[in-house]
């Protein structure tokens, strides 16, 4: 008489049969001839143009805190408060948490999965439907049992679609910190805006003052005769439109204020207390040497393109899995208790059952689901790669347009900043002529207006000069960042 097989055998013999239907299955995957069509872009083959080229090779990074370079206690302050206070830092740190959840969900299906569960009750079995003799009495009914499932993952199904969880989460860590880079250069942004605006009510209330001063002697020359009423009605003509522009500049820097204190997260009203800016930029315009490499490892908005990049390959790889047949282990074991007895019945040898096996699937005909799900799989790779390699651009792009404009900038201020020189020795040799009696005080304040002119050029094209600068700060990525760069993908 041949003895009764085994429980492991069983499962043996049933990996063996399962391992043949798998190699001859195996062969059959068919993948309609769907493959990826992007290639990622080479940074290193990417010429960044004669600008880059031109600036200094042996400047570093600039700080992560890099508008500390402009001089001002009271930026470095409003900058911390906006990061620590911006509802976008916190719903990007929320996105990120979010993926990091995702993936503790994707690392579930690589472990074993048990369950376990009861059922306690008093049952009455009807006399007219149940079999005697428990028909027409109540008596206990328990059971308790437990299930035990793992995919042997034999194609990495499981383990591709957590790597591509993970490679989400840095993703998502790189978006993070974008977001931060991009609310940091706003509000610095937005505070070059303002001194602007401070410097260009300077301007014009200067403009006013004189103008004031000139209606007023052409006022006493009427009087005396020397004046006709038309001199005097031009003379203060521009008053209006002067003191517009003095209200002008005034709305200007309320509205600024009212932007920076939304930026940091407080309500229109915390602007009010901001204090004048007081900026000095004296950083070199220079980008660092091996300008591709660190460009590509340095920005968040490439280094979170080049994360989805490697989470879309990963993608590839669960739904080519999925062509193949796949096999679960599972076992369960349970005490059962549905007859006369009392409570503790079901605790007895005799209550006990269980199963142990192997459930297999094997891909026969879906009706090309399995090609739609790699060619949707194959076709986001590709916009991933694309997504990336427009990034790269963009950031070459970003950063030789910052370079250009600084070194057109930094030349118009140096130009203007000698126009400026010349309209002061102008004023002061008018000034000093009329006090020698050699010449007239309207000399005095025409020499006035071309050098307010000046002045007001100089504000523009040093805010303009500051405001290139930022951007080449956001655009160079804000900075070194080691944790950035020390989970980048190779």
């Amino acid at each position: 008489m041949r003895a009764e097989a085994t429980p492991t055998r069983v499962v043996l013999r049933m990996l063996a049969l399962a391992g043949a239907c798998i190699a001859m299955l195996a062969a059959c995957a068919n993948t309609g001839g769907i493959e990826p069509a992007a290639t990622p872009l080479d940074a290193a083959a990417v010429d960044p143009g004669a600008a880059l080229r031109a600036t200094q090779q042996d400047a570093g990074w600039p700080q992560r805190a890099w508008w500390s370079q402009l001089g001002d206690p009271n930026l470095d302050a409003l900058v911390a408060h906006a990061v620590a206070g911006s509802p976008d830092i916190r719903i990007a740190q929320a996105r990120s948490e979010l993926a990091l959840a995702q993936a503790k969900v994707a690392g579930a299906a690589i472990e074993p999965n048990l369950n376990a569960a009861g059922a306690f009750g008093r049952t009455r079995f009807p006399r007219l439907s149940s079999p005697q003799p428990i028909g027409g009495h109540t008596t206990w009914n328990n059971h308790l049992a437990a299930d035990l499932s793992y995919d042997l993952d034999l194609w990495g199904r499981n383990r591709a679609a957590l790597q591509g969880a993970l490679d989400n989460v840095q993703a998502a860590a790189a978006d993070a910190r974008m977001a931060q880079l991009s609310l940091e250069t706003s509000v610095v942004r937005a505070y070059i805006d303002l001194a602007l605006q401070y410097a260009l009510l300077d301007v014009s209330q200067a403009n006013l003052a004189r103008q004031t001063r000139i209606h007023e002697i052409i006022r006493k020359r009427n009087s005396r005769g020397l004046a006709s009423a038309l001199e005097l009605s031009e003379a203060g003509t521009p008053i209006p439109a002067l003191q517009a522009q003095v209200q002008q500049a005034q709305r200007a820097i309320a509205l600024v204020k009212n932007q920076l204190a939304v930026l940091s997260g407080e309500g229109p009203g915390a602007g009010d207390k901001l204090a004048r800016p007081a900026l000095v930029l004296a950083a070199p315009i220079a980008v660092p040497a091996s300008l591709p490499a660190e460009l590509v490892g340095h920005r968040p908005d490439v280094v979170a393109q080049r994360w989805r990049v490697e989470s879309a390959a990963q993608g590839i790889k669960v739904t080519r899995a999925d062509f193949y047949p796949n096999i679960n282990l599972v076992a369960s074991i349970g005490l059962v208790s549905a007859a006369f007895g009392n409570f503790f019945t079901f605790v007895d040898r005799d209550a006990i059952g269980h199963n142990v096996g192997a459930a297999i699937s094997l891909p026969i005909f879906d009706g090309g689901r399995r090609q739609g799900n790699y060619g949707v799989a194959t076709r986001g790779y590709d916009i991933a790669v694309e997504s990336y390699n427009k990034a790269v651009l963009a950031a070459f792009r970003g950063v030789a347009d910052a370079v250009i404009s600084l070194q057109s900038l930094t030349r118009q201020q140096a130009d203007i900043e000698q126009a400026l020189r010349s309209a002061r020795q102008s004023y002061a040799l008018a000034e000093r002529g009329y006090r020698s009696g050699f010449t007239d005080y309207l000399n005095v304040l025409a020499a006035e207006t071309e050098l307010r002119r000046q002045e007001q050029g100089l504000a523009l094209v040093r805010a303009a000069r500051l405001d290139a600068w930022a951007s080449l700060m956001q655009a160079l990525g804000g900075g070194f960042d080691a944790a950035v760069v020390a989970s980048e993908p190779t």
